[in-house]
């Protein structure tokens, strides 16, 4: 039994492994393409429209991130009956609140549009988009019930591959509409259509895969609604959090500044959001493990999890800090051509908060696992304040960079505040902790000084050759980074038996190097 568990652990990483690499590379290329064709303008909205929306999901109160802990744990219980329950339940409330988040979308778009200060000449287009924008959210609410299924029944199999799958008319639409000279609004009619095909596949999946699937209004329940709702509303808190740390400071941008801004804050974001959720893959079977290593063994064994958890976080996090950081400008050059300076110095700046956040990860996901949501609660909130205040007054003062120093400052505060908790709970020093970081950085230091010196001999060349050779430099930087490191790593002992032992067993590549 122990067994299968692990196995489906195991495949599942593997699977949101191989889907979150196509997703960035999908992204990643299609990027400067859209931005080629649409302009800084139009990107600047066309990320707004994100942040609005993720805002307009914290009015659920954390509903939707009940349904694949509930499936799942029905679904352990062969209660077919409550899978019902969940899943019409669900889809009840979420079309009612899909109603209310449209009603109220006609009722403020104006004055938000005239909040971000859009451009007289691209105020039609962004009504549009922000409208359409706000109705495919939305619906997609409303539907994501049936996704839900797919995880809650542990089918990351399903889930990824259908991913991928939809990704292709996703790119071919895109590629199409813009072609065609359709451009903003083109992109979000795009979105429109590939919601009604991912729905309908998962809808039909659904079916398929719970043969016991039963969709009717008359299964709607009051107890089931409130056992969503109290499991959600916790970390609904948390989630608030995050939006203000990763996502407002476009909105600041925007209201202070300007709308073109935004898109060298985005771009610069989203890679430090990349490096971001690469280690994290590492954490996402913690919390069901956390639940059950609580229950067989009691608090006290939780220990050595968390801090076995955390090293492994913090030797994969450490290379990929120092390695963006020391090649932000190549990465930007490489990635979209000249003139992005301001978004490698997002970069730069970004990342040590993103770190930061990221190397909690392990406590984060254990805290969910043991029902301790208050510690998000509580993080969510000091975070906020912080980092609200903070992005404010330094936009006010130093302008654009202001705000992003200030989102770093929060994400470093917030992430010790909340280990802080944490520690204290499990009984575990905090210099324990601390001392993960120790060997890691160290190991750093020589290859990180090494691409420094190559990177500004080679800077002339790179920064009028073409992608390719930019692309192969950074490459390059890559390996030599990762090999000296790797080198440092097995040489101070960080990686003590057992570690080489896992590894060894989950990874038989790495077998030849340990």
């Amino acid at each position: 039994m122990h067994r299968q568990i692990s196995q489906k652990i195991v495949t599942n990483t593997i699977y949101n492994t191989i889907g979150r690499f196509w997703g960035i590379l999908v992204a990643l290329v299609l990027t400067p393409y859209i931005i080629g064709h649409i302009g800084i303008d139009r990107y600047g909205i066309w990320a707004i429209v994100g942040v609005l929306t993720g805002y307009f999901g914290l009015l659920d109160f954390g509903i939707g991130t009940s349904f694949v802990k509930y499936i799942a744990e029905y679904y352990a219980k062969k209660d077919y009956e409550k899978i019902n329950q969940v899943i019409n339940t669900g889809f009840i409330l979420y079309s009612i609140f899909a109603v209310l988040i449209i009603t109220l979308g006609f009722f403020i778009i104006n004055p938000l549009l005239n909040f971000f200060n859009i451009p007289k000449n691209l105020y039609d287009e962004a009504l549009f988009v922000f409208i359409l924008g706000i109705i495919i959210f939305a619906v997609s609410n409303a539907l994501s019930v049936f996704g839900a299924i797919q995880s809650g029944l542990q089918r990351m199999d399903i889930t990824n591959k259908v991913a991928i799958a939809i990704s292709i008319p996703n790119i071919v639409g895109t590629i199409f509409f813009l072609e065609m000279g359709y451009g903003l609004p083109g992109l979000m009619v795009n979105n429109a259509i590939i919601l009604a095909i991912s729905s309908i596949v998962n809808i039909i999946i659904a079916f398929k895969i719970l043969p016991e699937l039963k969709f009717t209004p008359l299964l709607f329940s009051k107890e089931m609604f409130k056992k969503l709702f109290s499991f959600g509303y916790k970390l609904q808190i948390s989630r608030f959090a995050q939006l203000i740390s990763f996502q407002t400071d476009k909105l600041l941008i925007t209201y202070f500044l300007s709308i073109g801004l935004v898109t060298f804050y985005q771009l610069g974001s989203s890679i430090t959001q990349k490096m971001r959720s690469i280690p994290l893959l590492l954490v996402s079977a913690l919390i069901p493990a956390t639940s059950e290593i609580e229950v067989r063994k009691g608090k006290g064994s939780l220990n050595e999890l968390y801090l076995r958890g955390s090293k492994y976080l913090i030797f994969v996090s450490t290379p990929l800090l120092f390695f963006v950081v020391t090649n932000a400008s190549l990465i930007m050059l490489t990635w979209m051509g000249e003139g992005y300076w301001r978004a490698a110095l997002v970069i730069q700046i970004l990342a040590l908060g993103y770190f930061s956040a990221t190397v909690s990860g392990v406590a984060s996901s254990m805290a969910v696992g043991v029902a301790k949501t208050e510690f998000e609660m509580k993080y969510g909130i000091f975070m906020s304040i912080i980092n609200l205040f903070l992005s404010i007054i330094l936009i006010i003062k130093i302008g654009f960079i202001g705000v992003v120093i200030g989102t770093t400052f929060s994400l470093i505060l917030g992430s010790f505040f909340f280990l802080r908790i944490f520690n204290k709970y499990l009984g575990t020093p905090l210099n324990d902790f601390i001392k993960l970081f120790y060997k890691p950085v160290i190991a750093c230091i020589v290859p990180t000084l090494i691409i420094l010196l190559l990177n500004y001999g080679f800077w002339p060349m790179t920064a009028s050759s073409g992608r390719f050779v930019n692309l192969s430099i950074l490459g390059l930087n890559s390996m030599l980074f990762g090999g000296i490191y790797i080198a440092f790593i097995l040489l101070n002992k960080y990686l003590d038996e057992y570690d080489k032992g896992l590894f060894k067993n989950k990874v038989p590549l790495l077998r030849y190097m340990l």
